[in-house]
């Protein structure tokens, strides 16, 4: 798998998420949660995918951290930010370039950032 950095991290923050993505478009997915907790499909162990079942085998995986995350992934997957609850990361991929991008806002955690790498080799695993 190649990992390329889309920018240097600046931040501890974004220092912290790059190195999430390193230690763990044709479609697209986004996360949402009301209540800043993991959703139920992260809170249990899983197997992963064999290659041949994954959207891309072995992607590229791009991490960008965005000051404006929520409305960004709000944008690409159409899930609005509300009152009650807002897209908390999203990954979008392009399966002929086998390229996926994670996107995250600033302030994150190293849950989202791992579902959404899930996201990458797996697609929409939930929806």
């Amino acid at each position: 798998m190649s990992l390329v950095a889309v920018r240097l991290p600046k931040t501890p923050f974004q220092f912290m998420g790059l190195g999430c993505v390193l230690a763990i478009g044709l479609f697209m997915a986004g996360c949402e949660t009301t209540t800043m907790r993991p959703p139920q499909v992260d809170t249990v162990r899983f197997t992963p995918m064999p290659d041949a079942k994954r959207v891309i085998a072995q992607p590229k995986v791009k991490y960008l951290v965005r000051q404006d995350g929520h409305e960004y992934c709000a944008r690409i997957t159409g899930i609005p930010v509300t009152p009650t609850s807002k897209p908390m990361a999203c990954a979008f991929w392009n399966v002929r370039r086998k390229e996926c991008t994670v996107v995250t806002p600033v302030v994150t955690g190293y849950n989202y950032v791992g579902h959404e790498l899930r996201h990458c080799f797996e697609g929409a695993f939930h929806d």
